[in-house]
């Protein structure tokens, strides 16, 4: 009868101990959704079940063109009830024939194999994308590549800036500025990850087409800039140097805005050397109303990044759209306009 008596007593030690640890892991699993809501995912659980599950992967260095795009993805996954999870790969590529690093291909073998409602995932110049498509399709995910410009094998569902307009609108403001007398420096990207070759460059191309149809001014150098960081200064120092009759410099992003900028206030030639930058932060705001930039062609990053996610909203609803989406840039000028 004892003995029956303290197996009885066991039992409901026992029981109670089971009890007690079932409701400690309800507890920790509930944080733990809650952490993973404020961090991982995009779409706190305060704002209610979520109608779809996106996951974008994105680099992770800074720029403001990439930043805007980001933000663009945040703000309309956010405005259709989209739970966002995001992937950062880094910008160094050690993948033997991709501009993309290893962890870019890692990340999306992971995005496949979680079976999300759809699939953003952003790709430097000169990537084979038709791969990362084929295996999206494969698997019936719904997937939007984004790309500062479109590949050279034209992708549908593709969200893109215009380089081409970017060079057409810089040179534009070059020869209303001086003319006949347009003596101009560019600088492209560097090299790594950027694959396209010089007849390739659209900005460059974008430059020369408005140059030829104005009959105005002349390109007389352009440079790489190195993926150092100071990879502008020095091509634009190497372009002063060995090209003293330049009189304007066009730039293709924000670094090499401010890099050409520095250079400039550096050797006193403010005002005596355009700049025309491209997209924009707060030291090319600053640039621009001090008058050492003298205008900026800006990519309207954020829509891209919404477009983005408006696209994945037209596969769902059974219209993916068949052409590619191309978003538009506009001018901004310094104080002396």
């Amino acid at each position: 009868m004892r003995k029956t008596h303290v197996i009885l007593a066991f039992i409901i030690v026992l029981a109670c101990l089971m009890v007690g640890l079932t409701i400690y892991n309800v507890h920790l699993i509930g944080r733990a959704r809650v952490e993973l809501s404020k961090t991982v995912l995009r779409h706190p659980v305060s704002l209610g079940i979520a109608k779809h599950h996106l996951i974008a992967i994105l680099p992770s260095y800074t720029d403001p063109f990439l930043s805007n795009i980001i933000q663009g993805i945040q703000e309309e996954a956010d405005a259709s009830q989209t739970a966002m999870q995001v992937f950062y790969y880094p910008s160094d590529t050690n993948t033997k024939g991709s501009y993309l690093p290893a962890e870019a291909f890692r990340y999306f073998e992971i995005a496949i194999r979680s079976a999300p409602d759809g699939l953003i995932m952003y790709f430097p110049a000169g990537e084979k994308v038709e791969q990362f498509i084929e295996k999206a399709e494969r698997y019936r995910i719904p997937f939007v590549p984004v790309a500062m410009d479109v590949p050279p094998r034209p992708s549908r569902g593709f969200v893109s800036s215009d380089s081409f307009l970017l060079g057409k609108e810089g040179a534009s403001v070059v020869i209303g500025l001086l003319g006949k007398d347009a003596r101009l420096g560019i600088i492209l990207p560097s090299g790594t990850p950027n694959s396209f070759t010089l007849t390739e460059e659209p900005f460059l191309k974008g430059a020369i087409f408005e140059l030829e149809k104005r009959g105005k001014g002349r390109i007389v150098a352009v440079e790489r800039e190195a993926v150092s960081i100071l990879g502008s200064e020095e091509a634009c120092s190497t372009m002063l140097q060995n090209h003293p009759e330049i009189n304007a410099f066009l730039c293709t992003s924000a670094r090499s805005t401010v890099g050409v900028a520095q250079v400039i206030i550096d050797r006193g030639l403010v005002g005596k050397i355009l700049i025309i930058g491209a997209d924009e932060n707060a030291e090319i705001s600053r640039l621009l109303e001090k008058g050492v930039v003298q205008a900026t062609v800006v990519r309207d990053a954020l829509e891209m990044g919404k477009a983005a996610v408006r696209t994945l909203e037209q596969i769902w609803a059974g219209t993916p759209p068949m052409g590619i989406i191309k978003i538009n840039s506009n001018t901004k000028y310094g104080r002396t306009y």
